[in-house]
């Protein structure tokens, strides 16, 4: 038994070493450097978002809010790095993870030239929504993960030589994929899609291959999703818990996403002309990215009817020629549909940067479809650099992203010092006394003047340290005081500060740092940060 165990894996590893070639190698070790050198200040410094904040350093395991989204997968993943949510750990696992991601995308693509197996190995380390994920620094790792599994289970389709293997190791990744965070389906679909009109755009006619191919992918997604339906509510059946209705998840049917399809599919052609030419998910407009982009698209544009006017000039019967260029252009006119295809079954939401990593994938594709053309080379030229000069404006977001953070998190830290120092100094203050924050730290009281804001990756960044709503003040609140100054401090209950928000004694106090805004109030320490604050 063990010879036979030994012998496999012996076998595993020289096809590994066959695959892990030498320009793999280049790939994952150029695609590591840059990660680090990018996201150096994520690794040394202790930033996040809003609800990184929220679940960060305090967060023990994945519980009933991710189950009820039929997250499970998260557990999982999670418990690799023993559930600690830690930029300096995390942000490194991540790191690695995506230069593997970016090594399988390259072979799924028959990237040849060397340009483009750097470019797209740095899209993978610089790329702002990789920035984002890392700022949910709790459920980074799993995100991660699924950015691979997701990737695999195309890769397993056309690189597997069994198919029976191929078939089972698709299935299994597109399962634990949805059972981390479905949005990545889109990352399976897209690159589906751009496999088949890269095969289609190359000499060969094989329409039998393609057929086949899209007919196994529609028998992987329906096994799947029904193998992963009947999970979920297994383990919800046996946790005794129900379906969240958070997105509409508990309503998403067969029936609903076929009634808003057309809603759909225009949301999604939306969301992805938004995510490239202008600033809802990710900023463009300052960096002239959106140019970059439209230049890189209209090129590939070029080279694709190059490409139908080759097909055309082709010995094949005319109906074959009609056909292949027909379908192709179908297949193009699908891909938004495709990346964005949760916009599909999770009708009337958008994408926005968290949920935007598959829209990185055009970038790859647009080099693949380059990389079988063997004239235009000015246009070709003229493209590389545009890809080049957005991957570099990547970084410079990244950086100014984690400067801007570092920015308000100061502003935080500084604040909430000086409100300590000042309510530890009032007459009649106890250290049991329980606090009340009306409001959190932004505008009200230090409106920011800093034109670095404008060149940050997206409002995810740019918005305050602390969460807007009231369960997230309070629990963000918390988590700051305990993180980053050591304090363990009890905060009223939901009834007081609705009573205390009512009372005069509150109303004629001023917004901090005004002299009157931090004041004792039937004995709670009450801090006004803002007129208007949350309420329970």
């Amino acid at each position: 038994m063990d010879l036979k165990v030994n012998k496999y894996l012996k076998k595993f590893r020289d096809e590994f070493c066959a695959w892990f070639t030498k320009d793999r190698k280049l790939a994952f070790i150029v695609a590591c450097i840059m990660g680090f050198v990018t996201h150096i200040m994520m690794i040394t410094n202790t930033i996040m978002s809003q609800d990184g904040l929220w679940n960060s350093m305090r967060y023990a395991k994945p519980g009933d809010w991710e189950i009820t989204l039929g997250r499970w997968g998260i557990y999982l993943i999670e418990k690799i790095d023993f559930f600690m949510a830690i930029p300096s750990i995390t942000t490194i696992f991540c790191i690695i993870i995506m230069a593997m991601t970016s090594v399988f995308v390259i072979d799924l693509f028959e990237i040849k030239r060397k340009y483009s197996e750097v470019a797209i190995a740095v899209l993978f380390a610089v790329t702002p929504t990789l920035l984002v994920t890392l700022l949910y620094i709790y459920t980074a790792l799993a995100y991660c993960v699924n950015f691979l599994l997701s990737v695999l289970v195309v890769w397993f389709i056309f690189k597997i030589k069994n198919k029976k293997i191929g078939f089972f190791l698709a299935c299994f990744s597109f399962i634990f994929s949805l059972g981390i965070y479905q949005s990545y389906i889109g990352v399976s679909i897209g690159i589906f899609v751009m496999i088949c009109i890269l095969e289609l755009l190359k000499e060969e006619n094989d329409y039998k291959k393609i057929f086949i191919n899209i007919i196994k992918v529609m028998i992987i997604v329906v096994v799947a999703a029904t193998i992963y339906y009947m999970l979920t509510n297994f383990i919800l059946a046996l946790l005794k818990l129900q379906l969240s209705k958070y997105k509409n998840a508990n309503s998403t049917n067969v029936i609903n996403i076929i009634a808003g399809l057309g809603t759909s599919v225009k949301m999604a052609y939306k969301d992805f002309a938004s995510f490239y030419v202008k600033d809802r998910i990710i900023y463009n407009i300052n960096y002239h990215r959106n140019v970059a982009y439209i230049v890189l698209f209209l090129i590939t544009g070029v080279f694709c009817i190059d490409k139908f006017i080759k097909i055309i000039k082709d010995d094949l019967p005319k109906k074959d020629k009609v056909l292949k260029i027909l379908f192709i252009s179908i297949l193009l006119l699908s891909l938004p549909v495709a990346l964005n295809v949760i916009d599909l079954i999770v009708p009337n939401n958008q994408i926005y940067a968290l949920t935007s990593s598959q829209m990185i994938l055009i970038i790859p594709f647009c080099l693949a479809i380059m990389e079988n053309i063997d004239k235009y080379f000015v246009l070709k030229g003229i493209a590389i650099v545009s890809c080049f000069y957005i991957l570099f404006t990547y970084y410079i977001t990244d950086n100014v992203s984690y400067t801007a953070l570092k920015l308000s998190y100061n502003q935080a830290y500084s604040t909430t010092i000086r409100v300590i120092d000042r309510a530890e100094n009032l007459i009649g203050y106890k250290k049991d006394l329980p606090y009340m924050f009306a409001g959190i730290v932004g505008n009200d009281n230090y409106p920011r003047t800093n034109s670095l804001y404008n060149f940050t990756a997206c409002d995810i960044v740019n918005n305050t340290v602390f969460h807007y709503t009231y369960g997230g003040e309070v629990a963000t609140w918390k988590s700051f005081l305990e993180i980053f100054l050591g304090l363990n401090i009890n905060f009223c209950d939901d009834n007081t500060y609705r009573l205390i928000l009512e009372s005069s004694e509150y109303k004629e106090m001023g917004v901090f740092p005004d002299q009157s805004a931090v004041k004792i109030i039937d004995g709670v320490v009450v801090v006004k940060f803002q007129e208007n604050p949350p309420v329970p």
